[in-house]
């Protein structure tokens, strides 16, 4: 299993050495600079503070609290010359040769593969020259960079430990969370505390407390769900049992055929009451996603006509096309379908035989408007936002239907971003459903 911590130490510590290693070089450069600059200030304070008397005789005036260049501890640091007429009248050194200078100041001299630091200074005729081989430079910079170096290469295994404990610090709101989930059971889907957590981890149990919340909401509409549908299957399925156990005890012909018809009636209810179940749960907030794409709701009101009107000539119901603009919208065609049946449906169950459906599709400053109005007994008005929950006929209680059909027009709405309207038409009998889309399609 990859571990959050080895893997972030694995990137701060070669970052930190890698920016320890910068900053060494970066100093040392910049200590180099200035070490060179110092030595050549060392050898022109020497070269102007030599004094050569009329003997020939060397002395360093004004020492102070400089080195003396001349003494033992110091003979191999530097060399000193003392030039008359181009002929060298001292030197620190016998066994070391120079050629003589040609100018005074700060310059450098090859002397076989040797490069030697100089400074010249005159006093009268003699030229003073003061020399340092380069090699003893590179040991004063070698030096240095030791300096420099074994400091960061030394606080290395230090610098892992601290690294370590402090990652493991950091992530210790990601363990306390871990286990507080880790103690939770299915039932306990209450929201982790993020008050006091650290800014980086608060994201994450936000996105935590907003993902438990939604299974709460979730669960909780299961089992409303589970509920409310267990109790209406208990009655039809009684009823299926009164009536078979009826047809087994009659005796007559004719009795046995009328348990058997409300038999069969029961048992065309049972179905269509499962059907509206499994449609309901389908379309539950949790479930896939519906893929949108344009729908012209003209077309959509003909063929739900055509696939209703057999139904409705047999109770010798006029279901028609009243009024159709153009129009389209951005949603599921299959999901329309099951909304606008629904609602035809409804219709013919409730509205009685002889009567009239009309469906109309109209453009209005809102949207689209999708329509369907019988002249039936209506809803009254104090059930209209009633009837729009699972399970509730209102004064339709002895109608067949599951009182799940308004139900499932309001969730597949809802999923296009529609308003439900339930009103008395314009001739004050019967019921009108709107449907409102409140945006156009994006054809």
């Amino acid at each position: 299993m990859s571990s959050l911590r080895r893997r972030l130490l694995l990137w701060l510590l070669p970052a930190t050495f890698l920016a320890g290693l910068l900053a060494s070089i970066g100093t040392y450069w910049g200590a180099v600079l200035e070490l060179d600059d110092l030595l050549n200030d060392h050898m022109r304070y020497l070269a102007e503070h030599i004094n050569v008397d009329p003997g020939e005789r060397v002395v360093l005036t004004d020492t102070g609290k400089k080195p003396n260049p001349l003494s033992d501890d110091n003979a191999d640091e530097v060399l000193l010359q003392v030039w008359s007429a181009g002929v060298l009248s001292f030197t620190t050194d016998s066994g070391l040769t120079l050629p003589p200078p040609r100018q005074t100041g700060l310059s450098d001299v090859q002397v076989g593969d040797q490069i030697w630091h100089t400074f010249v200074s005159q006093r009268g005729d003699k030229l003073i020259r003061v020399a340092q081989a380069q090699n003893k430079r590179w040991e004063e910079l070698a030096g240095l960079a030791v300096h420099l170096l074994w400091p960061v290469m030394s606080l290395i295994p230090l610098l892992a430990l601290f690294l370590w404990f402090g990652i493991s610090y950091g992530l210790k709101p990601l363990r306390t969370v871990a286990t507080e989930l880790s103690e939770r059971n299915v039932n306990s889907l209450q929201p982790i505390a993020s008050k006091e957590l650290p800014g980086e981890v608060k994201p994450l149990v936000d996105a935590l407390n907003d993902l438990l919340e939604r299974l709460a909401n979730a669960f909780t509409m299961q089992k409303d769900f589970i509920a409310d549908a267990a109790h209406e299957l208990r009655t039809p399925v009684a009823a299926l049992s009164i009536q078979v156990e009826l047809a087994q005890r009659a005796t007559l012909d004719e009795d046995r055929r009328i348990s058997l018809s409300e038999v069969q009636a029961g048992v065309t209810r049972l179905t269509h009451l499962t059907q509206q179940l499994l449609t309901l749960a389908r379309l539950e907030p949790d479930a896939q996603s519906p893929i949108m794409q344009g729908v012209d709701l003209s077309d959509l009101c003909k063929s739900v006509i055509s696939d209703q009107v057999r139904r409705a000539e047999v109770s010798g119901i006029d279901l028609g096309l009243a009024e159709h603009a153009a129009s389209s919208i951005w949603g599921d065609p299959e999901t329309l379908r099951i909304l606008l049946n629904n609602l035809v449906d409804n219709a013919i169950r409730y509205a009685g035989a002889q009567s009239k459906i009309d469906l109309a599709v109209r453009e209005t400053d809102q949207g689209f408007v999708l329509e369907v109005c019988d002249n039936g007994p209506g809803i009254s008005a104090a059930d209209r936002e009633r009837v729009l929950e699972r399970f509730y006929r209102g004064n339709n209680q002895t109608g067949s239907g599951s009182g799940l059909g308004l139900s499932i027009v309001k969730t597949i709405a809802e999923q296009h971003g529609a308003k439900v309207v339930l009103d008395t038409p314009s001739n004050g009998a019967g019921l009108r459903v709107q449907i409102i889309f409140l945006s156009k399609s994006e054809n």
